[in-house]
């Protein structure tokens, strides 16, 4: 193993353990609720029902489990992960920021969640080599949005949407202008979560190709691997 791939190597350690203990830090100001610390967040475990806390406690977990393992697999849970925060960073940059004041967006536990996860797992991703670029891997990083967006509907149609915010099922108002705009609206988020892939895809191959064969860790990586795309 060459001394650049080594560097490598202790990079990607230290970046999935930055995660984590960042990750644990905002589920600990969100879990344990300071009125001082959070901003549009729900009160202990309810906060768990955000897109944006499942995202981060999902790259906090594969952060963790890359920590212990290293293969193609841990590297396509990357993508899911650089994709599904990347998904909150970009909803906090062109719509929440703009509507409601980046420094709300922003403050405490929030910080972490809308921004500095989110960039750190982005900027993760597109520095690892023979990163997951076929189609079925970005479309795989559509998967967790469809999901929650299986289940946010699943959980009205059975409970109805409920009370008064933030004690209704329908917390992201998204039946505010019926359930045709609803289901436009989950679509139009499942194509900018296909999109997210597909730009972290690219980013990957044009930086994270330089950044790894800069360091060579490029070449050694793809002769091990035959040169195939992952």
């Amino acid at each position: 193993m060459s001394r650049d791939n080594s560097t490598a190597k202790i990079r990607q350690i230290l970046t999935n353990i930055v995660i984590v203990i960042l990750v644990s830090i905002g589920m600990y100001m969100t879990m344990t609720y300071r009125s001082a610390w959070m901003e549009f967040q729900m009160r202990g475990i309810m906060c768990l029902r955000y897109f944006t806390v499942q995202s981060n406690l999902f790259a906090g977990i594969v952060a963790l489990i890359a920590l212990f393992y290293q293969g193609k697999a841990t590297k396509v849970l990357k993508f899911m992960s650089a994709t599904a925060t990347g998904l909150t960073f970009t909803v906090v940059v062109l719509f929440l920021g703009p509507v409601y004041g980046y420094w709300r967006m922003y403050k405490n536990a929030n910080l972490y969640f809308h921004l500095i996860v989110p960039l750190i797992c982005m900027i993760d991703f597109i520095l690892i080599s023979d990163a997951p670029k076929k189609l079925k891997w970005k479309i795989s990083c559509t998967m967790l949005t469809v999901a929650y967006g299986f289940g946010y509907i699943l959980n009205i149609l059975i409970n109805g949407k409920g009370g008064r915010y933030p004690n209704n099922n329908d917390f992201y108002l998204f039946l505010r202008w019926g359930w045709g705009v609803a289901v436009l609206i989950f679509a139009g988020i499942i194509l900018v979560t296909f999109g997210i892939s597909c730009l972290l895809s690219f980013l990957n191959s044009k930086a994270g190709k330089w950044y790894n064969d800069s360091h060579g860790n490029g070449a050694e990586n793809r002769a091990s691997t035959g040169g195939e795309d992952a």
